[in-house]
């Protein structure tokens, strides 16, 4: 009887270890066959999408990041800063010969008639304000230089952006700074911009030599 119960006891474990051990099994079986049908159902699902995005009409594109890959534009910068850095230097060379000029002027106001005095201070202020005016056309000069030479790249651009278009069948081309959302899969100033840089690569700058002012 005893060996019976203890039979019995003994089949009541390995019948639950069984069972047990058949559940574990089945569970991580259909765990399997789960994880291995939602990575099959996210690579359709990536792999449509990368379908959508081919056959999508529309892309868009930033011409502020277009410029900031362009080879001309940096070199345009760096002339630029050349440029206004010797302008700088000459200003100052002229500001100093000014700033004697006004000491020898204040120094001479003692043995000066008043008339005389006032004569000497107008043509002063004639060379001061030549130096102003000298001034603020380098400004307009170095703005309008800059200017033309961002229009030249953005038309460049756009010639290329236009043939891409063409090529590749886009319909719409939007701007990416105006677009709420846009994925980067189709963005392509990337692409503008390398196509850019083989056929621009710099622009020369032209400018008119100024006259230094009378001393």
């Amino acid at each position: 009887m005893i060996k019976q119960n203890h039979l019995v006891l003994t089949s009541e474990v390995y019948f639950k270890t069984f069972i047990f051990t058949f559940f574990l099994a089945s569970l991580l079986y259909f765990n399997h066959i789960e994880i291995g049908f939602s990575a099959e159902k996210e690579e359709k699902k990536q792999d449509k999408i990368t379908d959508s995005i081919k056959n999508f009409p529309a892309v868009v594109i930033d011409m502020k990041k277009v410029l900031s890959k362009s080879t001309a534009w940096k070199k345009l910068q760096k002339d630029m800063q050349k440029i206004e850095s010797n302008f700088k230097v000459e200003i100052e060379k002229e500001e100093e010969g000014l700033k004697k000029q006004q000491e020898n002027l204040i120094a001479q106001k003692s043995v000066l008639s008043e008339e005389e005095f006032k004569e000497k201070q107008n043509v002063f202020r004639g060379k001061v304000n030549k130096i102003q005016t000298k001034i603020e056309g380098i400004r307009r000069e170095l703005e309008s230089t800059m200017a033309k030479g961002m229009q030249i790249i953005q038309n460049e651009a756009i010639k290329h952006l236009k043939v891409i278009a063409s090529e590749k069948g886009y319909l719409l081309v939007f701007d990416a700074t105006s677009t709420v959302i846009a994925a980067d899969k189709i963005n392509i100033s990337e692409l503008v911009a390398e196509k850019l840089n083989g056929t621009l690569p710099s622009i020369k700058i032209d400018r008119k030599e100024n006259k230094k002012v009378d001393k």
